[in-house]
């Protein structure tokens, strides 16, 4: 779509730029006419009496040959309409920009929230295992009276859990994957397999005020607003110049015309005999058009001002957009980190709890906490992970430069 658009644009700098060229027609006629005879009456000179008689049918026609040749020789309005509709292309070329630049992100993210989802996947799957195994080892130890019921009971409801899970996150992965090919220009059913790279979580080597200069002056949404203000600047300015410049064109003719009974005695027919030429010049001024222009001009400095405002406000919403992306970086970077720590301590806690539930000094439940901290600690260490990548993809957008942070 947006190349369409962009092309639509250049075909309407060509029509401006086309205005400034002359007219040039040609035509050719050719007629013929006929009269039926009328009656008359005449006085027979050897009678003496009035006689009725019927005439003779007549025949005319006339062939005719001409061209024209026009052209403005000082509109105002052409120079407007060639400058506006540069601008207009301009903008319609930074409007494909700012869509690519989306499309990139919409990849981005839909390759981590896949990646993510899958991660996910993994850990609930090894908890439905872990699961499984202490049913098992329950029903063992109820079947030698070692565990009363409930540890049973138990058991059951939590793998049940962990199960009805794990079916809600295998939907969110093929949820994930139809995003994902959607974003990518496929079709829904093709399944996508997204390879597995090792992401590092490193600072960001820029600060906020460099991040928010690059988007101020690559971004390209930003640039075609700007723009489409300097082509409502133009329109303004070419509505006063048609209330203050005359328009000034041009024309000229030529006209041939051969009679029926004439005879064609050649192309110097043309130059010596039945032709015609004809030169004129006109100016036009407006001295009151009802108030119209005037009125047109409130209009368009109304539209100026406008976009002036949605330029401003576009630029406010870049410099929240990237302080958001700021803050929730080093967010999901302080998270990782601490769930680094809290999956370490979640582990040894489960290890401490199996150990005293297997030597009698623990409970079931206790142990049943402690596995469900752990695996909430790695899923929510998964999220962590993958939010801050897709929290760097929304910066690069933010910033109107899709490409590798590493070739910026």
């Amino acid at each position: 779509q947006g190349h369409f658009n962009v092309e639509s644009a250049a075909i309407q700098v060509e029509n401006a730029r086309n205005a400034f060229l002359p007219s040039i027609n040609a035509s050719y006629g050719m007629s013929r006419n006929v009269s039926g005879p009328r009656e008359g009456s005449f006085v027979d000179p050897a009678t003496g009496e009035i006689v009725s008689t019927l005439g003779e049918s007549t025949t005319s026609g006339s062939q005719s040959l001409g061209a024209n040749f026009g052209m403005d020789l000082y509109n105002p309005g052409n120079w407007v309409s060639l400058a506006s509709s540069k601008l207009a292309r301009r903008a319609a070329e930074m409007d494909l920009s700012a869509s690519e630049q989306q499309v990139v992100f919409a990849i981005k993210q839909g390759y981590f929230n896949l990646l993510q989802a899958m991660e996910l996947l993994a850990v609930q799957a090894e908890q439905v295992r872990v699961s499984e195994e202490d049913l098992r080892r329950a029903e063992t130890l109820f079947e030698i009276r070692s565990v009363p019921l409930s540890d049973v009971l138990t058991a059951r409801a939590t793998l049940a859990s962990a199960r009805a899970t794990m079916i809600e996150r295998e939907n969110s992965i093929e949820v994930a994957r139809a995003d994902l090919a959607f974003a990518m220009g496929l079709r829904m059913y093709v399944r996508i397999q997204p390879v597995r790279e090792e992401f590092a979580v490193v600072p960001l080597t820029l600060t906020y005020e460099e991040a928010l200069g690059q988007a101020l002056k690559h971004r390209p949404d930003l640039r075609s607003q700007k723009f489409s203000m300097l082509q409502a600047r133009e329109d303004l300015q070419g509505t006063r110049y048609e209330l203050l410049h005359p328009t000034v064109s041009m024309s000229t003719g030529y006209n041939w015309q051969l009679s029926r009974g004439e005879q064609f005695q050649g192309p110097e027919d043309l130059f010596l005999k039945n032709y015609g030429y004809s030169l004129s010049l006109s100016m036009s001024l407006p001295i009151f058009n009802r108030f119209s222009t005037q009125n047109s001009i409130k209009s368009q400095k109304l539209s100026y001002r406008q976009s002036m405002e949605d330029l401003d406000q576009a630029e406010r919403q870049v410099a929240l957009d990237i302080r958001q992306a700021f803050l929730n970086i080093e967010l999901y970077r302080r998270s990782i980190e601490a769930n680094q720590i809290a999956v370490s301590a979640a582990e040894e806690s489960y290890k401490l709890a199996q150990e005293r539930y297997s030597l009698g000094t623990g409970t079931q439940l206790e142990r049943l906490q402690a596995q469900s901290a752990l695996f909430s600690a790695q899923s929510d260490l998964v999220q962590a992970q993958f939010n801050y990548h897709i929290q760097l993809a929304q910066l690069d957008q933010a910033m109107g430069q899709p490409v590798a942070r590493g070739e910026q």
